[in-house]
């Protein structure tokens, strides 16, 4: 009795955390506040990400290479150019 009682509690919070989960309102991305981000002449953007304070992209340069850029999200200044080496 008691083992059929604790399956029965189990399902219950499983099928409640299902259920919360699927109509729990989703929250709205965050824009990114930069108005424009420099990138190097020629560069193409190949991967986006961000931190609450940073915009991170990887870019190719028309030379091949590839790059990771910083930016700060306030007011898209470049902080940093990392190069990116495969091998």
């Amino acid at each position: 009795m008691g083992l059929m009682v604790t399956m029965m509690l189990g399902v219950v919070v499983i099928a409640g955390t299902v259920a919360v989960r699927l109509w729990a309102p989703t929250p709205a991305a965050r824009a990114v506040e930069a108005a424009a981000l420099a990138l190097p002449e020629g560069a193409e953007i190949t991967g986006l990400g961000a931190s609450p304070v940073e915009i991170l992209a990887t870019v190719r340069l028309p030379d091949g290479a590839e790059a990771l850029l910083t930016f700060r999200r306030a007011d898209g200044a470049l902080l940093s150019q990392t190069p990116i080496r495969r091998d």
